[in-house]
C-alpha cells in the first residue's frame, strides 16, 4: 500500500486568546534574549582512533571516543516543545550519562526561532539540540545559517540500517527536501479535533461541515492558522481536502476562538469554558490535567478533512556553532538507538518508527487502508503558506 504521512505536534507561540469576528490582528509577544558566553569552536567529530581493539566494531570504538568528549564538555542545551513530560525525557539522557548536565529549554519552534536568531545576531551561540515539529526551521532558520546537517552526527549502525525502522525504513524519516537537516525518529496519527461530552452529544458531530451549525458559533477554540502551530495542520488539511472557502466558513464565519498558548488551549477545554477544539487540547499538556482527574470528559473525535492522519512529531535538528557538538551527536545517536527511542517515546508518550520498540499508543498506529500524506515533510510546505497567508487576510 502507497502510504504517506501526516502530522506534528501543536507548536504554538506565547500569545494569549483572541477572539475573531473580523477583529484585530495579533503580533508575536517580544522575547528576551537568554545571556550565555559565545561557544568554542565545533569540536571535530570523534573518530575511531586508529584500528579498533580485537572483538571491538570501529563504529564501538567511536562511540567510547564520543563518550569521552561528550563528558569532557560536560553539559547539553536542549530545546524542546512545552510540557512536564519533555523536561523528564531530556533528563533520561543525563540519568544515562551522568557525567553531561543537561539544560532543557521549552519553547514551541514558533517562539524559538526569533529567539535563537536574534541572539545570533547578537554573536550568541547557546543551543546545541532542537526537538521539534519541522515546519519554522526551513523557512526561517536553515536560510539563516542557525541550523547545520544532523545527518554527518548519525554513525551507528543499528541506527541507518533499513530493518530496524517502520515506515519504510531509515530515510524515511527525513523531513527535508535534502534530507540532511532533521530527522524524524517518532510518528503517530494526528489527534486534532477534541469535544466536551457534557456538551457535544455522542454523533452530533460526524463531518468537519457539521462544525458549520449556528449553534458552534462563538463556542470552538482553535490553534491560530496564521502561524505554524496545532491550528495551521488541521486548517491546511481541511483545505486540501475541501477546498479553500471552508477556511471562510468555518475559522472567520463561525469565529473560532483563537490562541498560541498550548497550557491556556489545553486549559479552556478542561474547564468547559469552550466545549469544541481544533488543534486544542495538547494532548502532553492534557495528560497533566487527566492525572490530577480532571478533563476526563474530553474526548477525541477523528473526522475525515481535518485528521485521521498521521502525525510527526520530535524531529531532531543540530544547531550551527553549538556550544557542545561532542555531546550533541552523542544525543542524537542515542535518541535514534533503541534505548534512546523506547525511553523517549515511553516518557513523551509517543510512538517510535523503530521496528524494535513497541508502540507506547497503539490506538495513534494508521489505520489500515488509509492513504496518508507526512504534513510536516518540506514540500507541503507550499501549501502551508497558502493556509497562513489565507488565514492572515481573514482574521486579521
Amino acid at each position: 500500500m502507497d502510504q504517506w504521512h501526516i502530522g506534528g505536534s501543536s507548536p504554538v507561540g506565547r500569545r494569549g486568546f483572541l477572539r475573531i469576528s473580523g477583529g484585530a490582528g495579533i503580533t508575536a509577544a517580544a522575547l528576551a534574549c537568554a545571556p550565555a558566553a559565545a561557544p568554542s569552536a565545533p569540536a571535530a567529530a570523534p573518530s575511531a582512533g586508529g584500528a579498533a581493539p580485537a572483538g571491538k566494531a570501529a563504529w564501538e570504538t567511536q562511540w567510547d571516543d564520543l563518550v569521552a568528549a561528550a563528558k569532557k564538555e560536560g553539559k547539553l542545551v536542549v530545546v524542546t516543545g512545552v510540557g512536564d513530560s519533555y523536561k523528564r525525557a531530556a533528563n533520561a539522557f543525563q540519568e544515562a550519562f551522568p557525567d553531561i548536565t543537561v539544560e532543557s529549554t521549552q519553547l514551541n519552534s514558533s517562539a524559538f526561532a526569533p529567539r535563537a536568531l536574534q541572539e545570533r545576531k547578537a554573536g550568541v551561540y547557546t543551543y546545541d539540540v532542537l526537538m521539534s515539529t519541522y515546519g519554522t526551521a526551513p523557512l526561517t532558520m536553515i536560510p539563516e545559517g542557525a541550523l547545520d546537517p544532523v545527518r554527518p552526527l548519525i554513525f551507528r549502525p543499528d541506527i541507518t540500517d533499513d530493518k530496524a525502522w517502520n515506515d519504510g525504513g531509515f530515510e524515511q524519516g527525513w523531513r527535508d527536501k535534502d534530507k540532511k537537516y532533521a530527522y524524524a525518529g517518532f510518528n503517530q496519527k494526528s489527534r486534532w479535533f477534541w469535544v466536551n461530552t457534557d456538551v457535544v452529544k455522542d454523533g452530533e458531530i460526524k463531518l468537519v461541515q457539521d462544525l458549520l451549525n449556528p449553534k458552534w458559533k462563538g463556542k470552538i477554540l482553535g490553534g491560530d492558522p496564521r502561524v505554524y502551530g496545532g491550528g495551521w495542520y488541521p486548517a491546511t488539511i481541511m483545505r486540501l481536502g475541501l477546498g479553500d472557502d471552508i477556511m471562510k466558513k468555518l475559522w472567520k464565519d463561525q469565529e473560532v476562538v483563537l490562541g498560541r498558548d498550548t497550557r491556556q488551549l489545553t486549559e479552556f477545554m478542561v474547564r468547559g469554558t469552550y466545549p469544541i477544539g481544533i488543534g486544542a487540547p495538547n494532548e502532553v499538556t492534557l495528560q497533566e490535567f487527566t492525572d490530577k482527574g480532571l478533563g476526563k470528559n474530553l474526548k477525541h473525535i477523528e473526522l475525515d478533512h481535518c485528521e485521521n492522519l498521521y502525525a510527526s512529531s520530535n524531529v531532531v535538528m543540530f544547531l550551527n556553532r553549538a556550544p557542545h557538538p561532542s555531546a550533541a551527536k552523542l544525543f542524537v545517536n542515542w535518541l535514534l538507538s533503541k534505548q534512546g527511542s523506547n525511553t523517549w517515546s515511553k516518557t513523551v508518550e509517543t510512538n517510535s518508527r523503530r521496528a524494535d520498540v513497541p508502540p507506547f499508543s497503539p490506538n495513534n498506529l494508521p489505520t489500515p487502508g488509509r492513504k496518508y500524506i507526512q504534513m510536516d515533510d518540506e514540500r507541503y510546505l507550499e501549501e502551508g503558506s497558502k493556509t497562513i497567508e489565507l488565514a492572515k487576510q481573514l482574521l486579521t
